[in-house]
């Protein structure tokens, strides 16, 4: 299960026993009817225009002998008072069923565990980037696969003709130019850096930032389903950057389709300046750039 949206919401007053065992919680009312399975989720929490981690339980809390549906948030390394605020929640991760517990002691137990792989599960640093073996293609092309079909349910035309399609990746491979990111449960993302010239970047309706200086740019970023939200694709941008200052290369390109809201934010959350529209192989794309500091 995977996530892709904020859910909004107000913090109402609970029973207080979070607080009893060691994890604070936000007893979240949410503004509009919520889908979600029961069980222990690691998530996102924003609030006072910041994002923390956090882990969101939902159910009825069976092992306290109580049946109504809660929606409670405890947000990690942090004890904020938000009663009465409004916040929003983005579930990464579902942790663990919803289960009855023998008693208090196993259930607090369970509860730093939970904690413990929330917190891991929402740190990039956790996740590893390698460059991709042959058995490693498999992987790789079912997280592109997954990235077409997102696409295909915005609406796009972006990767809907069969690319990137295998020989491609085989060939980013050959180049030196395939990573893919790695973390506890196997591949979660792929990307190519590439610090050839591209050819479609050559005319540009607008300006680049820069003129006739080597650049860096990555393509075919794709993130598998059930690691959204985790900033894997960041992740992929920050060792981007990384490599480019090792070579001595100081402006990195990137481009991606109008109507690709996420990957828009994800670009302008990044530093990167509009430059224009450059015509691609399947359609025009919006052109993007910045300049690596040091």
């Amino acid at each position: 299960m995977y996530f892709t949206d904020y859910i909004s919401g107000t913090v109402i007053q609970g029973l207080g026993n979070g607080r009893k065992f060691g994890f604070p919680t936000a007893n979240v009312q949410p503004d509009t009817p919520v889908s979600l399975e029961k069980g222990a989720y690691a998530t996102w929490v924003n609030y006072d225009g910041k994002r923390h981690k956090g882990m969101l339980y939902v159910g009825t809390r069976p092992t306290l002998g109580l049946h109504e549906l809660t929606y409670e948030i405890h947000v990690i390394d942090a004890s904020p008072k938000l009663y009465g605020k409004k916040i929003a929640f983005k579930p990464v991760y579902k942790i663990a069923e919803e289960k009855k517990f023998r008693n208090e002691k196993e259930l607090i137990k369970a509860l730093f565990s939970y904690k413990g792989t929330a917190k891991m599960m929402l740190s990039p640093s956790r996740s590893h980037l390698f460059n991709p073996r042959l058995d490693d293609i498999d992987d790789i092309m079912k997280i592109i696969g997954q990235a077409k079909n997102r696409m295909n349910k915005m609406g796009l035309d972006q990767w809907q003709d069969g690319y990137p399609d295998e020989e491609t990746i085989r060939n980013d491979k050959r180049k030196h130019q395939a990573v893919i990111v790695k973390n506890w449960f196997g591949p979660a993302a792929y990307a190519a850096i590439v610090f050839d010239k591209a050819p479609h970047y050559e005319k540009i309706d607008g300006k680049w930032l820069s003129e006739g200086e080597p650049y860096v740019v990555v393509h075919r970023l794709a993130v598998a389903d059930e690691y959204l939200g985790l900033d894997l694709a960041k992740h992929i941008l920050r060792f981007a950057e990384r490599k480019a200052r090792a070579k001595g290369v100081r402006w990195f390109r990137i481009d991606t389709h109008h109507d690709n809201i996420p990957m828009r934010n994800l670009i302008r959350s990044f530093g990167f300046t509009f430059c224009g529209v450059v015509q691609v192989r399947d359609g025009k794309r919006m052109a993007y750039e910045k300049r690596i500091r040091n």
